[in-house]
């Protein structure tokens, strides 16, 4: 062998062995010019001749006995069509990701340079991850469909406890006793303590990455609504309050009835809840055909103490109560309002507040009838 193709060979194969990776230098004759031990190791070729001038063809024939049956092996090694980058999977469950580097010099192709390094660890690491991630995601699934639905389940309960509450208290029930009234006051509270929990893991189940997926089918709209006043209006007698409600007839929608009757109920509940003693509160749903389309369009209207208009964006942000709410005293988490919205969006609906402080309030929701477009969807 010539002194400068040995000289070459030597400098190659002391620049190779500096390089971390497995690296092996193939010329343009397609023959080694050299080989790091790097790559001896990685690649099982220490029975196999590496010394310069070999034919590549060696190598790549002991890499292909160590690769599954139909695997992309070594063969190509000199080939512009192989990809510059590629992973190759031994039988032994390693994983060794390849990297093509063509060496030109003046314009032509001299040789090209392979480099190989173990990934078997960090995809190992990335499949687990994977696991991971779906177990999580799953785990998330169910305990946000736990959570629905114990809310659901427990909302209808905890208000019929509270509207008996007002119906054994005076005037409309007969006098207690000192006693008695200690009891019904504790029963209230605690009622609408577990109220307010129920508001909180309803509005959790319903956030924004964790709402379990949605069960859309036809709702009958005013059978709904009517519903949902019948069961308001015994609390709402209670409370001195005369409850209205208007529910014309019209096609169904489309929409996820447990979560849109969530929503509902705590529109009605805030009505009554902040409308003192002879106000109004008022419910009317009618169906609407416009050219952009068909829906429903529902308002909760109330006599009660409103909500500053300053005020009437930022109530619907989790945990944000208006002012007057708070300076009253009135139980609450500040979550309703924005669960409600987080639901209409969900409809591809629209909602709307009116009214000032004193002036009571008027909350609007405008629903499509068609089902919902799908997440992510335009």
């Amino acid at each position: 062998m010539p002194l400068n193709l040995r000289l070459t060979a030597q400098v190659a194969e002391a620049l190779l062995d500096a390089v971390p990776e497995g690296a092996l230098l193939v010329g343009a004759d397609n023959q080694v010019v050299a080989v790091n031990q790097q790559l001896v190791e990685l690649a099982r070729l220490q029975d196999v001749d590496t010394s310069p001038g070999t034919s590549v063809g060696a190598l790549a024939k002991a890499v292909a006995k160590q690769l599954p049956a139909g695997s992309t092996s070594l063969r190509q090694l000199n080939r512009r069509q192989f990809p510059r980058t590629a992973e190759v999977r031994f039988l032994d469950g390693r994983v060794l990701r390849t990297n093509r580097r063509p060496i030109d010099v003046a314009g032509e192709r001299v040789g090209v340079l392979w480099l190989a390094e173990d990934i078997t660890e960090q995809r190992r690491r990335e499949h687990d991850l994977r696991r991971h991630v779906r177990t999580l995601g799953e785990l998330a699934r169910e305990r946000s469909e736990f959570t629905a639905r114990a809310s659901h389940e427990l909302r209808t309960p905890l208000a019929t406890i509270l509207s008996f509450c007002e119906l054994l208290a005076p005037p409309s029930g007969d006098p207690l006793s000192a006693a008695q009234a200690t009891y019904l006051a504790t029963i209230r509270r605690n009622a609408q303590r577990m109220q307010e929990m129920v508001d909180g893991l309803l509005h959790a189940a319903t956030a924004a990455g964790t709402r379990p997926e949605a069960t859309y089918a036809r709702v009958d709209m005013a059978r709904l609504l009517g519903r949902l006043t019948g069961d308001l209006q015994p609390r709402a007698q209670a409370a001195g309050i005369f409850l209205v409600h208007a529910h014309e007839p019209g096609p169904p929608a489309f929409a996820d009835r447990s979560q849109l009757e969530n929503a509902l109920a705590a529109l009605l509940d805030n009505a009554v809840k902040f409308t003192p003693p002879g106000g109004t509160v008022t419910v009317s749903a009618h169906p609407y055909d416009e050219p952009d389309g068909t829906g429903w369009e529902i308002s909760v209207a109330d006599t009660g103490i409103g909500i500053p208009k300053e005020f009437q964006e930022e109530v619907f942000t989790e945990f944000v109560r208006a002012p007057n709410a708070r300076r009253g005293a009135y139980p609450g988490t500040g979550l309703g309002l924005s669960a409600v919205r987080d639901t209409v969006r969900m409809h591809d609906g629209h909602i709307a507040l009116h009214g000032g402080e004193g002036d009571g309030t008027a909350v609007v929701l405008r629903l499509p009838t068609g089902r919902p477009a799908p997440a992510g969807h335009g």
